[in-house]
């Protein structure tokens, strides 16, 4: 940018004489630097459309590879606050859980007792046994102590459709 005094001194002078041929050089750089803004101003075109779709691209993508918003974990609950009532019932084992799904894992792993599915099949086996005056099945679970009298009053519809089946009644 000129300053005010090169600017009055620049107005004041005459402009250098121009030929014909200095006249058609300006003309021809004049078409030059036009077409050149030209091609650019297409390029400038054809990068404002991919970035269009490139945006649109990485949205779509983004949307659909976002999870979801994830729920809040629940708190785990801190071992003081958990009542504990489901005790172990094997002897000389103080073991006590605040679920009855903590004791069944107890009772599998440290008793070898199985696990609750199993305890409760073979407690059906034995006392279909005793209904028909045959002979236990064999087993290599340790059951709790008292569990086969424990499944007979606690499954009663069971053990009433067995006495239905057998006409017989046995007691333990």
């Amino acid at each position: 940018m000129l300053s005010e005094k090169e600017q009055i001194e620049f107005l004041g002078k005459k402009p250098p004489a121009c030929t014909k041929s200095t006249i058609e050089k300006l003309m021809m750089n004049f078409q030059q630097i036009s077409r050149n803004i030209d091609d650019l101003d297409q390029d400038l075109n054809q990068l404002a459309k991919r970035l269009d779709y490139l945006e649109e691209s990485i949205t779509e993508h983004y949307t659909l590879v976002q999870p979801q918003k994830q729920e809040n974990k629940k708190k785990r609950r801190t071992a003081n606050l958990i009542k504990r009532d489901f005790q172990c019932p094997y002897q000389k084992c103080d073991k006590i859980y605040g679920t009855d799904i903590s004791l069944n894992l107890h009772i599998r792993l440290k008793h070898n007792g199985g696990s609750k599915i199993e305890r409760e099949e073979l407690a059906k086996k034995i006392l279909e046994a005793k209904f028909q005056d045959e002979v236990e099945p064999e087993h290599s679970f340790n059951l709790p102590p008292n569990f086969i009298e424990d499944f007979y009053i606690h499954h009663q519809e069971y053990i009433n459709n067995l006495e239905k089946t057998y006409n017989k009644r046995i007691l333990l």
